[in-house]
């Protein structure tokens, strides 16, 4: 009798450092494959196709995908900070222009969540992106809110109530914008009219 069939066989293609999810820190990993062989007897003899690929970190034995070796930490931070600083930019121009109370909460929150002032000239760029593009704070947030997690939904209502309210009482463009949110952010009623309360209580 013949016996015959395939099965995977895992191998290094090659290590590097890595900056590890799961350690937070610069680790070495192992990025493996996964080869499909051909066997005959149990003996792994024609190889097949290649049924994935991973990285293994060396330190903690967690598995990511091989993406994993490529991420850059603090580029992810200030992909993050930008968007952060985008929502409180559209939100204060929801009622046509940014005031000088505006301007002061914005800097405020972005040293809050950045652990950085944001500059002049950035913050202006941004303001000028967001009036040519003639960007809205549901349009932006929609671009976005698939990456969002749960805190980072709280966040952007947070940031975007806080920027609008720093004027005193909101005004009609804000309102309207502020009603929005939480269809855009997939954020059932009841909680988000919470997360209202909690912010005005904060800004009182």
């Amino acid at each position: 009798m013949i016996i015959w069939g395939s099965r995977g066989r895992t191998s290094v293609v090659h290590s590097q450092p890595f900056h590890c999810p799961q350690c937070s820190m610069e680790r070495h990993g192992d990025l493996k494959q996964v080869q499909n062989y051909f066997t005959l007897y149990f003996i792994p003899l024609i190889p097949l196709n290649v049924a994935g690929r991973y990285v293994e970190c060396t330190s903690c034995g967690g598995t990511f995908a091989e993406e994993a070796l490529t991420r850059d930490p603090e580029q992810e931070r200030q992909e993050v900070n930008d968007q952060l600083l985008r929502v409180m930019v559209t939100a204060a121009l929801a009622d046509g222009h940014v005031d000088s109370q505006e301007t002061a909460e914005i800097k405020k929150q972005y040293m809050e969540f950045a652990g950085l002032p944001v500059t002049a000239e950035k913050l202006q760029h941004e303001i000028n992106l967001a009036v040519t593009h003639n960007a809205t704070l549901n349009g932006y947030v929609a671009t976005v809110v698939d990456g969002l997690s749960p805190h980072g939904r709280a966040l952007v209502v947070k940031l975007a109530f806080h920027t609008m309210s720093a004027s005193g009482n909101l005004a009609p463009g804000h309102q309207a914008e502020l009603s929005q949110l939480a269809t855009t952010l997939s954020i059932p009623e009841d909680q988000y009219r919470e997360l209202i309360a909690a912010f005005s209580e904060e800004a009182a």
